[in-house]
């Protein structure tokens, strides 16, 4: 019986080490791990220091902004929350791009 149940405790070290060492080598090792991690720094200390210009079609910057923010983006969008709390939507059509920033 002592036997047993010494053997089920190192079976148990010895999976979480593995579980640990699988983690570890997860997130900072593969791409997505490391994503991960961003974007989980991104969230908890409400964003990450970024330069974000936004170009028209011809190639000039029509936008540019220099801080810390969390960024988001879906489908032919740009969202952000700059380091005043602020949001910021930057929408991208075929000839447009409208951008509508969140005032006070």
């Amino acid at each position: 019986m002592k036997k047993t149940v010494i053997t089920i405790g190192v079976i148990v070290v010895v999976g979480l080490m593995s579980l640990g060492w699988c983690s570890y080598w997860f997130l900072s090792h593969t791409a997505t791990g490391i994503r991960t991690v961003k974007n989980f720094q991104s969230e908890t200390n409400n964003g990450i220091e970024r330069d974000i210009t936004v170009y028209n079609a011809d190639g000039k910057a029509i936008m540019h902004f220099k801080g810390k923010f969390d960024v988001s983006h879906q489908n032919r969008s740009l969202q952000y929350v700059d380091q005043h709390n602020r949001k910021h939507n930057i929408y991208f059509g075929d000839n447009t791009t409208v951008i509508v920033n969140e005032l006070k």
